[in-house]
Protein backbone atom coordinates (compact mmCIF):
# COMPACT_ATOMS: atom_id res chain seq x y z
CA UNK A 1 0.00 0.00 0.00
CA UNK A 2 1.28 3.32 -1.02
CA UNK A 3 2.02 5.89 1.68
CA UNK A 4 -0.62 8.79 1.73
CA UNK A 5 0.22 12.70 1.99
CA UNK A 6 -1.56 12.62 4.87
CA UNK A 7 0.64 10.04 6.96
CA UNK A 8 3.81 12.07 5.24
CA UNK A 9 2.54 15.56 6.43
CA UNK A 10 1.97 13.80 10.00
CA UNK A 11 5.52 12.05 10.52
CA UNK A 12 6.80 15.77 9.93
CA UNK A 13 4.03 17.36 12.44
CA UNK A 14 5.36 14.54 14.78
CA UNK A 15 9.17 15.29 14.34
CA UNK A 16 9.27 12.05 12.60
CA UNK A 17 11.56 13.49 9.80
CA UNK A 18 13.77 10.25 8.79
CA UNK A 19 10.24 7.84 8.67
CA UNK A 20 8.77 11.33 6.69
CA UNK A 21 11.82 10.88 4.38
CA UNK A 22 11.40 7.38 3.42
CA UNK A 23 7.70 8.03 3.44
CA UNK A 24 8.43 10.61 0.39
CA UNK A 25 11.11 8.03 -1.28
CA UNK A 26 8.38 5.33 -0.82
CA UNK A 27 5.39 8.02 -2.46
CA UNK A 28 7.96 9.08 -5.48
CA UNK A 29 9.89 12.28 -4.83
CA UNK A 30 9.16 13.75 -8.35
CA UNK A 31 5.03 13.46 -7.74
CA UNK A 32 5.37 14.20 -3.76
CA UNK A 33 6.13 18.07 -3.36
CA UNK A 34 3.44 19.51 -6.13
CA UNK A 35 1.00 16.73 -4.36
CA UNK A 36 2.13 18.01 -0.78
CA UNK A 37 1.72 21.57 -1.88
CA UNK A 38 -1.93 21.01 -3.34
CA UNK A 39 -2.59 18.55 -0.04
CA UNK A 40 -1.77 21.82 2.17
CA UNK A 41 -3.73 23.88 0.27
CA UNK A 42 -6.69 21.77 0.71
CA UNK A 43 -6.56 21.55 4.24
CA UNK A 44 -5.47 24.83 5.24
CA UNK A 45 -7.20 27.03 2.71
CA UNK A 46 -6.51 30.64 1.38
CA UNK A 47 -6.51 31.97 5.21
CA UNK A 48 -3.74 29.05 6.39
CA UNK A 49 -0.96 30.37 3.83
CA UNK A 50 1.52 30.95 6.54
CA UNK A 51 1.36 27.92 7.83
CA UNK A 52 1.26 25.86 4.68
CA UNK A 53 4.50 27.83 3.79
CA UNK A 54 6.21 26.74 7.21
CA UNK A 55 5.10 22.90 6.83
CA UNK A 56 5.86 22.85 2.72
CA UNK A 57 9.57 25.04 3.84
CA UNK A 58 10.07 22.40 6.86
CA UNK A 59 9.55 19.51 4.84
CA UNK A 60 11.90 20.37 2.21
CA UNK A 61 14.55 21.69 4.21
CA UNK A 62 14.22 18.65 6.31
CA UNK A 63 14.47 15.95 3.26
CA UNK A 64 17.48 17.62 1.75
CA UNK A 65 19.34 17.72 4.49
CA UNK A 66 18.97 14.12 5.21
CA UNK A 67 19.21 12.48 2.30
CA UNK A 68 22.39 14.60 1.72
CA UNK A 69 23.92 13.33 5.37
Amino acid sequence: MKTTIAEIHGSLVNGQRKQMVSQIDEYGTYDFFSDYKEFLGDVYGYNGRNIMLEYFTNATISYFRIKER
